[in-house]
């Protein structure tokens, strides 16, 4: 992830961001739903992030792919979800990944204590959500926006 002022961001940056975040889950739902539809079952999972609901300085290319991200998720589960289609976002927080140790670097305490449960989470913790939200046992769950991110952001 890149930062940039609004101000300084280039063209390109946002173009890529939203690209790759928004764009991309639209082209796949787009190009994934007529079989779904027709078979009158499926699971779309779109995976956004905390900044949707936060926003990040520095950073409003991805927070903005993210959060639109969030709209195509509510519109797509009200499209299908007459057709057997459930469509959810799975808001990570701040996860164990490589992008993440660069990140807090001095800035982890600070984190930590932002967080009520005082951890990073762990990526397993993220794809068991989503196994959940894939499995029959969530067939009753559409249009949810989950949070997996130790309370840092809540609602």
């Amino acid at each position: 992830m890149s930062d940039a002022s609004i101000i300084q961001m280039s063209d390109q940056l946002w173009d890529e961001a939203i690209n790759l975040n928004l764009t991309a889950a639209f082209k796949l739902i787009r190009a994934c739903a007529p079989s779904m539809v027709s078979k009158k079952w499926g699971r779309v999972i779109n995976i956004s992030s905390q900044v949707a609901l936060t926003g990040s300085a520095n950073h409003a290319h991805y927070a903005t792919a993210k959060a639109g991200l969030l709209g195509l998720t509510y519109s797509a589960a009200k499209e299908y979800g007459a057709s057997g289609v459930t469509v959810n976002a799975v808001l990570p927080g701040r996860i164990e990944t490589k992008m993440i140790a660069d990140r807090s670097v001095g800035r982890l305490d600070e984190w930590l204590s932002q967080t009520p449960l005082n951890r990073l989470g762990r990526p397993d913790e993220v794809a068991a959500m989503i196994n959940f939200l894939a499995s029959d046992a969530s067939s009753y769950i559409t249009g949810a926006a989950i949070n997996v991110n130790g309370g840092l952001v809540m609602g």
